[in-house]
């Protein structure tokens, strides 16, 4: 059996390199976008939370006039359940999942960033 030339072998080492730690940037990559995602939806929830937090207070405050509940438990609950991204930040422009429902870059239209 014939042995490789050795500069041969450098160079498939080199390119063995290179493809794992582009394979490891990916899976770091991965693990960035899952973290960021899991974030914004806690971050979601606790708003919803909040939200029946306040609806809760804002009842007790108006002495029992529940009108603002109307709005606010349904939103709340929306927020806390829903697998949709229902806040709209930075994260939320940076998704594709909003292309998935059509939704338009108003960032080109409003002309910032």
């Amino acid at each position: 059996m014939v042995e490789p030339q050795p500069e041969r072998r450098t160079a498939v080492a080199a390119a063995y390199r290179r493809g794992y730690a582009d394979a490891l940037e990916d899976m770091r990559q991965r693990q960035r976008e899952k973290k960021r995602r899991r974030q914004y939806f806690i971050m979601q929830k606790l708003n919803g939370v909040a939200l029946l937090a306040f609806t809760a207070l804002a009842i007790y405050i108006l002495e029992e006039d529940a009108t603002i509940a109307v709005f606010t438990v349904p939103l709340g609950l929306y927020m806390i359940f829903s697998r949709e991204m229902c806040i709209v930040n930075r994260y939320y422009w940076e998704t594709k999942e909003r292309n998935k429902r059509n939704d338009k870059n108003f960032r080109a239209v409003r002309g910032d960033r």
